[in-house]
């Protein structure tokens, strides 16, 4: 009788033959997360203290008796380096507002809708003009910088600079309170004859369709041919 070959049963694969997945999926995933979250952790804690420093700068506001006398026609700095002059605008429908360039908050929601409506067709004819209350920071280049952020029409949408103290006098030309990095979130819009008509807070979607239908009120008024000569104050050399 022939014996029964011997069959062999295959043995189990050493433990040190196949490499171990460093990490599976299971594992991975909750790691991923984990860092997400801590980025996001990080970046929410810096917004908020960016914005605390700027909630800090508007409470040190000057009083605005020590101001000094409130400016009605005034001269600044364009971010191209020509000067801007309040009087040269009798004629011309604009609107000014405030902000500075390293603002964290309310600026960026101000200046994306004035971004929308400086593009509107119905409105090409008015002049923005947005003056920074931190000179320090916000150069001619500073100014360029940003403009150039919001694809600013340099004849249309102006961004200007002054000596900080000067600024608050022109502010307080138009009843705005102003400080370092402080302003009111307002858009002023003044007529042919540079009257202020109305001041709106630039940051509402509602207030800014109020300030649009402003603006075509007064762009449909004649202008005055009533243009008295005004010696306007200039700033003082830094």
């Amino acid at each position: 009788m022939n014996a029964d070959p011997q069959v062999e049963s295959p043995q189990p694969p050493h433990p040190g033959n196949s490499p171990e997945p460093l990490m599976d999926a299971g594992t991975l995933l909750p790691w991923v997360l984990s860092v997400v979250l801590l980025i996001g952790m990080l970046y929410g804690a810096y917004t908020l203290w960016k914005f605390k420093q700027f909630e800090i700068a508007k409470s040190e506001a000057i009083p605005a008796g020590v101001i000094g006398p409130p400016l009605k026609e005034f001269e600044l700095t364009e971010r191209g380096g020509k000067p801007f002059r309040s009087l040269d605008m009798r004629g011309h429908v604009w609107v000014a507002s405030y902000f500075f360039t390293t603002c964290p908050g309310q600026c960026l929601r101000l200046n994306a809708n004035i971004q929308v409506l400086s593009k509107m067709p119905d409105l090409k004819d008015v002049t923005w003009v947005s003056i920074t209350c931190d000179p320090d920071t916000d150069t001619i280049e500073a100014l360029q910088k940003y403009a150039d952020r919001y694809e600013a029409d340099p004849q249309h949408w102006l961004f200007c600079r002054a000596d900080l103290p000067y600024i608050q006098r022109v502010a307080k030309g138009m009843n705005v309170y102003l400080s370092m990095k402080g302003h009111q979130d307002f858009a002023i819009v003044i007529d042919k004859q540079g009257k202020i008509r109305g001041m709106f807070d630039g940051t509402s979607e509602s207030q800014c369709k109020r300030l649009k239908n402003v603006l075509l009120e007064c762009m449909a008024e004649k202008s005055s041919d009533k243009n008295v000569a005004v010696e306007v104050p200039k700033e003082k050399s830094s």
